[in-house]
C-alpha cells in the first residue's frame, strides 16, 4: 500500500509501469471535472470511476481485494476512513468469481487511516481495503478510483 499527498504522485508512479498516466489524468480532472461514473483512459488497462456520495455510518465493515488491478483512490473533496490489512491475515468470505476482480473478506487485525482531500492511496493485490467508512470530520466523499491493470 502507498499513502501520500497528491503532489507526490510522480515519486511512485514514474517507477510503476502503467501508472504514469494517472497523475496527468488527475490533473485534467482538477481543471475540468468529469461526470460521475466510469471514464475509459486506456480501455481495460486504465480506467477511472468518479464517485460522490454520503458515507453511511451504518455500512458494515467489508474488506475487498483485487488481483488483476491496482486501486488508486484519490480524495478530491471530503474524507473517509479506510480499513487496511494484508490479505494473508484475512479470512475470505466471498472468493473471486469468474469474470470478477473482487473478493471480500474479514480482517480481524485490520488497521485504519483517514483518506483526506488532497491525499491518495494505492492498493495492490495483497492489500485488503475497506473503503467508505465515515470519518469524524466529514460525512461526504468525492473521489477518483483509478484502476490500473497489473
Amino acid at each position: 500500500m502507498i499513502y501520500d499527498k497528491v503532489e507526490n504522485m510522480s515519486i511512485y508512479f514514474d517507477k510503476l509501469p502503467g501508472f504514469e498516466k494517472v497523475e496527468s489524468e488527475y490533473k485534467k480532472f482538477i481543471e475540468a471535472p468529469f461526470k460521475e461514473g466510469r471514464i475509459d483512459i486506456d480501455g481495460d488497462n486504465l480506467w477511472c470511476n468518479v464517485a460522490s456520495y454520503t458515507v453511511d455510518p451504518t455500512n458494515p465493515l467489508k474488506y475487498e481485494a483485487h488481483r488483476e488491478y491496482a486501486d488508486i483512490q484519490v480524495m478530491v473533496d471530503g474524507e473517509e476512513v479506510f480499513g487496511w490489512a494484508n490479505t494473508k491475515e484475512c479470512n475470505v468470505t466471498e472468493d473471486f468469481k469468474e469474470g470478477s476482480d473482487i473478493a471480500f473478506m474479514d480482517a480481524p487485525d485490520g488497521q485504519f487511516f483517514e483518506l483526506r482531500k488532497g491525499y491518495f492511496a494505492v492498493f495492490f493485490p495483497e492489500d485488503a481495503h475497506a473503503p467508505c467508512r465515515k470519518s469524524k470530520n466529514s460525512d461526504t466523499a468525492h473521489k477518483l478510483v483509478f484502476k490500473v491493470k497489473l
